[in-house]
């Protein structure tokens, strides 16, 4: 069987705005549309749904970093056969409390499956478990944190909350390396001001002064001290989850922030996953494709981008390939993982306006010379960060085996 692992799945102002129709309801098939054939070749696919669900009422995506979709995004992704999402990321709380909850119950009212945020008061389940052709799955959902404050309040899972999060450390610790100088300055000074009534105001203002409008971030702050129990509870989750199941997946939310390698504290978090025995692991968060390896006879993709993000977002960063990310495979055969590819996927502008992942092979086989030549140079680029090696023949390809 082949069970797909995928990114990013988001909810940007453009993805809603071409998903609007004159009725006033949505229609996202489009975000899925181009995407359709490669995800049906798949036995079980699995993505990263990074909005809350949190209602008209709570008003959807007006800005780059603090989402909420409409209802209709999950029969979009469900028609497209994603199987299980992942709640848990930086975004669970983009409409706090109330919006993480109305997530699960909408989730589970349409009949997608879900973990990684839990229902206050209900029983914590240490993974999702799954079976397809006589193997038993277990997939595990963890974030480094949450954006507590992106909704106006400080939303942290502590008091009736404890536990309906699963963080591998404090929400209020930023794994960021402080006291590294950034070039920030006009984003501090301004993200705040009455001034800018945008509130894309300052992405815009930066770029027209010609500064880039965003800047990697890396996650090399490390604290093995206030960590440690929430790294023994990922730890413990793997574990109890290798009891029951066949295959172990661990589906982290952790990185830094458009940076081309993983930092401390994700090598850290990673090693403690493997420590504890997990089978796979496919990271996402960072916003652009990172390597992948093999460590102990054990897959992981440290980063596998984003499913969908507008290529042309003011955080969008185009020259080290954030508009691309791939889509992890695992073979799966007698209960073991007998083959491991990928397939790249590269995010467009489709006709209307909406926001798209691309299989390269497809766009490749409608591409100008011109706009083959362009797509190979970046295939070449982005396999040598994935796997290290240099792509010599047989550049565009449906998938690439790691």
């Amino acid at each position: 069987m082949k069970l797909t692992i995928l990114g990013d799945i988001m909810a940007e102002i453009p993805v809603l705005r071409a998903a609007k129709c004159r009725c006033g309801k949505y229609d996202f098939s489009g975000v899925f549309d181009p995407s359709r054939k490669l995800l049906a070749e798949s036995d079980y696919i699995i993505g990263n749904l990074e909005t809350p669900l949190a209602g008209e009422e709570a008003t959807y995506s007006q800005n780059h970093v603090c989402f909420n979709a409409p209802d209709e995004y999950v029969d979009a992704i469900m028609d497209a056969g994603i199987k299980l999402v992942s709640t848990v990321n930086n975004h669970s709380f983009d409409r706090g409390y109330a919006g993480m909850e109305r997530t699960i119950k909408v989730l589970d009212e349409k009949g997608l499956p879900h973990t990684g945020t839990y229902l206050p008061g209900t029983e914590r389940q240490e993974a999702y478990y799954f079976e397809q052709d006589g193997t038993k799955f277990a997939v595990i959902a963890y974030t480094y944190g949450t954006n507590y404050g992106g909704s106006g309040g400080k939303y942290l899972a502590e008091g009736e909350y404890e536990g309906t999060v699963n963080l591998l450390c404090h929400q209020t610790r930023s794994t960021y390396m402080p006291g590294v100088w950034r070039e920030d300055w006009m984003e501090r000074l301004l993200e705040n001001s009455k001034l800018i009534k945008d509130p894309n105001g300052f992405y815009k203002l930066k770029k027209y002064m010609g500064l880039t409008a965003t800047y990697p971030r890396h996650d090399d702050n490390l604290d093995g001290k206030t960590d440690t129990p929430y790294i023994v509870q990922m730890q413990s989750d793997i574990r109890k989850a290798k009891e029951k199941a066949d295959i172990v997946l661990f589906y982290p939310h952790v990185g830094g922030q458009f940076t081309i390698k993983p930092g401390a504290f994700t090598e850290y978090v990673i090693e403690k996953a493997l420590e504890a025995g997990a089978d796979a692991i496919a990271a996402t968060h960072c916003h652009i494709p990172e390597k992948f390896e093999w460590k102990n006879g054990v897959p992981v993709s440290y980063c596998l981008g984003n499913f969908n993000m507008n290529p042309k977002s003011y955080l969008a960063m185009p020259e080290i390939l954030t508009n691309y990310g791939y889509a992890l495979h695992l073979y799966v055969e007698n209960k073991k993982i007998v083959k491991v590819t990928c397939s790249m996927m590269k995010n467009c502008v489709m006709p209307g306006g909406q926001i798209a992942s691309c299989p390269v092979d497809e766009l490749y086989a409608q591409a100008s010379e011109k706009e083959k030549k362009a797509l190979e140079k970046d295939i070449r680029h982005l396999y040598g960060r994935i796997t290290g090696k240099v792509l010599k023949e047989n550049i565009v390809r449906r998938e690439y085996e790691l």
